[in-house]
């Protein structure tokens, strides 16, 4: 019997009603779980030439060997699919999403979900305790997420923990979410509208199991020691930043640094919608609460980005309950509000019917409701920003427009359909060399990579401010800062601005990557791991210190004692190496990915920085990739894993196809 790991990975066909068990072990510890047993299944599974929504498309629910665990922040799962909303063509990729639906899973019986194939009529899988149903969901088609929800409760116990989609899952909205409980979310990928397509509305999830740990007493003290690492936030910055938020204002978790959006506020009055008070936390759209101007750049060509909105904070907890109950993703407004921005600008009021009443809660509440249900102008909108652009024929704009506007789409939604996320670049600026690594991340990704890489940028928080927003410990000597680059990677001039020493930048980023792979894997929380950073209780704790190095063994130290299984950081390292080659295979196989594909990102990166002067041209970006692929073991001309580097990861059966 497997520790850590439940051992069965539940596989569902729609089309045919057949259910079937698969042993886990078949992929672990090999792949550890979500994100590294999804990407193998993929592998074994997807074929070419499958669309997002084809009945041949999978759909995998991953939860890891520490999930439903004591581990700190182990309350994660994984969900990987064909993503309709990358751009320009659909691709497979994933989604991490939080609460309680992943441990739920493993205490049933399971350790991840597979879904091919279609219902005739609409259905719920109902999974309780090992014993699975797929049931009727004539009567919950149509219906919000949260109605859905409460439905499944009142059917099944207070108890269950569901999936589900809205309106806009069922109407193929391309950034369609599934929703879980108030506000945890599949978000950026557009699974909702997948599951919509294979008429699956919800996925209920009751388990009284639990997890079998391997060294129960080896583990807890893990799970305390670990604990006491991460209680202060990834860093110290969160620790020592002075009280100077309202009342309401709250973190994203305990771990999270940022001076950011969230808050908090209960009992609100709707403004908009009438007879329901609002009792929830919400991490708000910026363009919903206060919002911000980014015109960053010395350079003409570069577009104004505005999204400074005015609908007030209680109209936007309005909006947002909307967005959630109907199962949309609220970046695409943040998206949405600069694009309809540039239209307001040059005198364009309307748009077939639909008047731009920017700055108004009420134009948001009605347009979403019109992009959730396709109605009207909203099903060109539905299909996001970047591919409204190119209909700008059918939306009646002026042609003289026409240029700016699909400058300002591809400038908030740079690579893959994907809004930009700590690009560092586009529409919010970061110093050199945080947005280097952030472009390499970008550069080799399937996706917006910021959501699992947060780590790798969270060093910008001791960098002298900038974004507007007041740094609260940016006394922080540099000394320290390279001190503790050296320590963790044997360079401290890595953290110097610019370019050099590319080698070591670039073998960062990839560090990154891999720890990345590790975290979706077994799953933590982007926010904490790798504990690169040590947390401070004070600000004399921290001038007492010498350097800010944190513990990078922490992943391992829990891992060991869970599964029984001894894996160092560079075991679990190899590990994480191992599943980017093969989600690089898979691509390559299915979608052709190649060095043009790596090199979308680069015009937006060009863009020159105010704060040291560090500019980006094509000789270096190529100078950039080249390296990166020297480091990767990947050919530098088709951007392909060699033969060797599978072999060495124990991919040669994955070799053997891409190279026959």
């Amino acid at each position: 019997m497997p520790y850590g790991w439940i051992g069965k990975i539940l596989r569902i066909d729609l089309t045919n009603k057949d259910i079937s068990v698969i042993d886990t072990m078949k992929y672990a510890p090999q792949f550890i779980g979500g994100r590294g047993i999804s990407i193998k299944i993929a592998w074994d599974e997807l074929k070419p030439g499958v669309g997002p929504y084809d009945p041949e498309n999978i759909m995998i629910f991953m939860t890891g060997p520490l999930t439903g665990t004591l581990a700190p922040t182990s309350g994660r799962g994984m969900i990987s699919s064909i993503s309709p909303r990358v751009y320009p063509d659909p691709w497979f990729t994933r989604s991490n999403v939080g609460g309680y639906w992943a441990p739920e899973l493993k205490y049933a019986g399971f350790d991840g979900l597979i879904i091919v194939g279609k219902a005739e009529t609409p259905v719920y899988l109902w999974i309780n305790d090992g014993h699975v149903e797929i049931k009727d969901a004539k009567e919950l088609w149509g219906k919000g997420t949260l109605a859905t929800q409460k439905i499944l409760k009142d059917i099944h116990g207070e108890k269950v923990q569901s999936l589900c989609i809205g309106p806009a899952g069922e109407n193929l909205v391309l950034f369609s979410t599934i929703q879980h409980n108030l506000s945890n979310a599949s978000g950026q990928a557009g699974f909702g509208g997948v599951m919509g397509s294979k008429n699956l509305k919800a996925i209920a999830i009751r388990g009284t199991g639990g997890v079998e740990i391997a060294d129960p007493s080896g583990f807890m003290e893990a799970c305390k020691y670990v604990e006491n690492l991460v209680k202060n936030g990834p860093n110290f910055v969160y620790m020592l930043a002075p009280k100077v938020a309202p009342p309401d204002r709250i973190n994203c978790s305990a771990a999270c640094p940022c001076n950011c959006e969230p808050r908090a506020k209960r009992n609100v009055p709707a403004k908009i919608s009438s007879g329901f008070l609002t009792m929830m936390e919400h991490c708000l759209d910026p363009m919903f609460s206060w919002g911000w101007e980014r015109t960053e750049y010395n350079r003409e060509d570069v577009p104004e980005i505005k999204t400074k909105a005015t609908p007030g904070f209680d109209g936007g907890i309005d909006v947002q309950c909307l967005n959630e109950d109907l199962g949309l993703s609220g970046w695409e407004y943040v998206n949405f509000y600069p694009w309809f921005e540039v239209f307001v600008r040059n005198g364009v009021k309307e748009l077939k019917g639909l008047k731009l009443d920017i700055d108004s809660p009420k134009f948001w509440y009605d347009f979403i409701r019109m992009v959730a249900n396709r109605e009207g102008v909203g099903d060109i909108f539905a299909d996001s920003v970047i591919r409204a652009s190119e209909r700008l024929k059918d939306l009646r704009v002026p042609e003289e427009l026409w240029d700016e506007l699909k400058r300002v789409a591809h400038f908030i939604q740079p690579a893959y359909g994907f809004p930009s996320h700590r690009l560092g670049r586009a529409a919010e600026s970061q110093p050199s060399p945080i947005w280097i690594f952030s472009m390499l991340h970008w550069a080799f990704d399937t996706r917006d990579p910021m959501s699992s890489h947060h780590q790798s940028s969270f060093i910008e928080y001791i960098f002298p401010p900038h974004h507007g927003v007041p740094n609260p410990v940016a006394n922080v000597p540099f000394k320290k800062i390279k001190t503790t680059y050296e320590k963790l990677f044997g360079n401290g001039d890595i953290i110097e601005p610019g370019f050099e020493p590319m080698d070591e930048k670039v073998k960062c980023a990839i560090w990154h990557q891999h720890r990345s792979c590790i975290k979706d894997s077994l799953l933590l929380c982007d926010w904490v791991f790798p504990r690169t950073f040590a947390s401070f209780g004070s600000q004399e704790e921290l001038d007492k210190a010498t350097d800010l190095v944190g513990d990078i063994d922490a992943e391992s130290k829990l891992f060991i004692p869970a599964t029984g299984i001894e894996m160092s950081s560079k075991d679990l390292e190899k590990a994480g190496e191992r599943i980017y080659n093969l989600e690089r295979a898979l691509h390559i196989r299915n979608y052709n990915r190649n060095r043009k594909v790596d090199e979308t990102i680069e015009w937006v990166c060009e863009l020159p920085e105010k704060t040291d002067g560090t500019k980006l041209d094509k000789d270096i970006f190529n100078k950039l990739i080249d390296t990166y692929y020297k480091f990767r073991g990947w050919n530098k001309t088709n951007a392909w894993p060699t033969k060797d580097k599978l072999k060495e990861l124990g991919l040669e059966d994955v070799a053997r196809v891409i190279y026959r």
